[in-house]
C-alpha cells in the first residue's frame, strides 16, 4: 500500500553548489548526506514538511544517473512514494505486468527502495521506499502540488489507480487554456495530471516536443507571497510578480528552474 509522498529527487552536478540554494536560501536543513558507492551517487536529503527533497550528485562516469544528467542536464530526476510492504508492493506490480527497474527491494538512501520503469508510468519515473524506523516524520505540509503531463487524460488516470492506488478527486478546467488539471491527492500534497483538453490546446504541441512525464517543478505554499518574493530576490532570483493562477483563488510566482539547479519552486498563496 502506497502511504505517501517520500520525496522528490533532483539530480544535480555539484551538490554543494546546489545546497547554495536549498539550503541556504530556501531554509532547509540536510538530515542526511552520503556517498552510496554501489550506486555512484552522493544523496542529500532535506526535510520539507511531511516530505523531503534529495540532490544526487553522480560520482562515477558510468552510470544510469550520470547518463541521465548529461542527456536532460539539472532537473527532476524521480518521485519516490513511501509504502509499508515493498516487497508485497513489488510482487503485486510484477505480477499485473508492470515493467519495473529492480526485481528485488534494494537498501537505499532512504530505506528499502525498488524503481519502477518510467514506461510504466507515462514517463515518470517512480521510485518505491520502506523508509527505516528512524526515518524523518512530520505533519507539517511540505510539497503543496507537483505536476505530471499526460498525453491521455483518461489513460494516465487509469494507470495512476492501477499501479499505485491513487486516485483523482478533481478536475479543473481553467478557462481560456486549454488543459484539465486533475488533482491525485497523496497526503497534503497533489499530483496534478496535466493533460490538453482540446486539440488546439498549446499543451499538445508541448507535449510533442518534450513527451510525457513529470515536470521540473515543485509548488509550495505559502503565506505572504510577497515577503517570500523579497527574500528570493534578495539572494539574487528573479521570479516575476506574484499573478492569478490556474489554481482557484490563488496567486502564483516562479523561481526559473535555471536559477534553482533544474528544479522550478513555485510559491503560491491561496485566499484571493
Amino acid at each position: 500500500m502506497i502511504t505517501g509522498l517520500n520525496h522528490v529527487a533532483v539530480v544535480v552536478r555539484d551538490a554543494d553548489a546546489a545546497l547554495g540554494f536549498f539550503r541556504d536560501t530556501m531554509g532547509l536543513a540536510v538530515t542526511k548526506d552520503e556517498v552510496v558507492d554501489e550506486m555512484g551517487i552522493r544523496g542529500v536529503l532535506m526535510p520539507l514538511g511531511q516530505n523531503e527533497i534529495e540532490l544526487i550528485q553522480p560520482t562515477t562516469p558510468d552510470t544510469g544517473v550520470m547518463r541521465y544528467l548529461d542527456s536532460k542536464g539539472e532537473r527532476l530526476h524521480h518521485l519516490a512514494f513511501s509504502t509499508d510492504d515493498i516487497v508485497g508492493e513489488l510482487a503485486r506490480l510484477k505480477a499485473a505486468g508492470v515493467e519495473v527497474v529492480d526485481q528485488e527491494p534494494r537498501e537505499g538512501l532512504t530505506g528499502m527502495v525498488a524503481f519502477l520503469h518510467p514506461k510504466s508510468m507515462h514517463g515518470v519515473l517512480i521510485e518505491l521506499v520502506q523508509p527505516p524506523a528512524d526515518a524523518h516524520i512530520s505533519t507539517a505540509k511540505g510539497i503543496d502540488h507537483l505536476a505530471v503531463l499526460v498525453s491521455d487524460y483518461a489513460v494516465a488516470r487509469a494507470t495512476w489507480e492501477r499501479v499505485l492506488g491513487l486516485k483523482v478527486v478533481n478536475e479543473i478546467r481553467p478557462e481560456g487554456r486549454g488543459t484539465v488539471i486533475a488533482q491525485v491527492p497523496i497526503g497534503q500534497c497533489m499530483v496534478e495530471l496535466i493533460s490538453p483538453a482540446t486539440t488546439d490546446s498549446p499543451m499538445v504541441q508541448r507535449l510533442a516536443d518534450i513527451g510525457e512525464g513529470a515536470s521540473s517543478m515543485v509548488a509550495i505554499e505559502v503565506r505572504d507571497i510577497a515577503a517570500e518574493l523579497a527574500k528570493y530576490r534578495a539572494a539574487g532570483k528573479t521570479p516575476p510578480d506574484a499573478a492569478p493562477g490556474p489554481l482557484p483563488h490563488s496567486v502564483t510566482s516562479t523561481i526559473p528552474a535555471a536559477q534553482c539547479f533544474g528544479l522550478g519552486v513555485q510559491l503560491i498563496e491561496y485566499g484571493h
